[in-house]
């Protein structure tokens, strides 16, 4: 008899598929609208020239620095701002995804000034970081998933202008505390691809970093902050990209100055930006990289209205130009 064995064909494995996916992450400077500013009844003319860019992205924060409460409270200026609602709107609109509420003027108008921020904030479905609305509001983390890439946010001012909530109040702000920030990121760490964190920091009208500002960072580094967007001093700070003993890089935009704000200490508060990077994540891998930065310029235009530019579209109106932006922000950044 003979047994004829047919050998079965071991099924190979398939390969794993290896997805990647690139993203832009950016955000924008300080919205801080004073008087001259407030008064405007949309504010969408004042950002149709940046749209192009502002849209471009696919997540962008803005620094709501004035409380959006017009609502409820007489429009003011400085000292003590509030500001239309509807420019969280017009700033959806033109393509912001999240705002920073973690600022010196989040407590300009007391507790129910932060707390009608909220109500329009939630009335207008834009995420927010920064500022909470109770300790449940807090623990909830700020993560975004965009094209499989993992987000989280965390975010802190160094200063509410000496006014503070109620200790009764449930509401609160987030201040730079290094232990808990660190804690915060090694909470928020493990869950996310990349970790970026928002500060409000450093000498207002002052183009470069102080030591605090640079201490502030390399304890972010140390917890494993990959990015940190900055602002508060509503000029240009330089880019910078730190990396500690165990390769953990951190990149920095230490200001990114004004977007939208009548700041008249310094005619450099007139300049901004738009601060990006790219987040590349393939299989377990991800990189950051691509630091850049779109120039932007406050300009009046002669119908009155006070209107944001590229910059490398304005040099000739405008009160810098951009040989004077890439001299702050450095030679490791793209200034466009």
């Amino acid at each position: 008899i003979l047994d004829t064995y047919f050998d079965e064909e071991e099924e190979e494995e398939p390969e794993p598929v290896i997805t990647k996916a690139t993203i832009e992450l950016a955000m924008i400077g300080d919205i801080l609208l004073h008087t001259e500013l407030a008064v405007y009844e949309d504010f969408s003319s004042s950002f149709s020239a940046m749209e192009p860019y502002l849209q471009s992205y696919d997540y962008l924060i803005a620094n709501q620095e004035s409380l959006p409460v017009g609502n409820k409270f007489n429009i003011s200026g400085y000292p003590q701002f509030a500001s239309p609602e509807y420019i969280i709107r017009d700033l959806q609109e033109a393509g912001v995804d999240m705002l920073n509420m973690a600022n010196n003027h989040a407590v300009d108008k007391g507790e129910e000034g932060l707390r009608t921020a909220f109500e329009n904030i939630e009335g207008y479905n834009i995420p927010y970081v920064g500022a909470y609305q109770n300790a449940e509001d807090r623990a909830k983390h700020r993560i975004v998933e965009v094209d499989g890439i993992k987000i989280g946010f965390v975010s802190y001012t160094y200063e509410t202008n000496g006014l503070y909530l109620p200790k009764s109040s449930p509401l609160s702000v987030n201040y730079i505390d290094i232990k808990q920030m660190m804690a915060d990121v090694e909470e928020i760490k493990p869950l996310v691809d990349v970790t970026v964190a928002i500060v409000h920091w450093g000498y207002e009208y002052v183009t470069e970093e102080n030591e605090n500002q640079r201490y502030i960072a390399t304890m972010l580094n140390q917890a494993g902050v990959d990015i940190i967007f900055g602002g508060h001093p509503h000029v240009l700070q330089p880019y910078s990209k730190m990396v500690n003993a165990a390769g953990q890089e951190t990149h920095i935009f230490y200001s990114l100055g004004n977007f939208f704000a009548r700041t008249i200490t310094s005619k450099s508060s007139m300049i901004g930006g738009i601060g990006s990077f790219e987040i590349t994540k393939e299989a377990e891998k991800v990189t950051i990289s691509n630091p850049k930065l779109i120039a932007s310029s406050l300009l009046k235009d002669p119908d009155g209205v006070y209107r944001i530019y590229p910059l490398a579209e304005v040099e000739e109106r405008s009160v810098q130009n951009m040989d004077w932006v890439k001299k702050i922000l450095g030679e490791d950044v793209d200034v466009q």
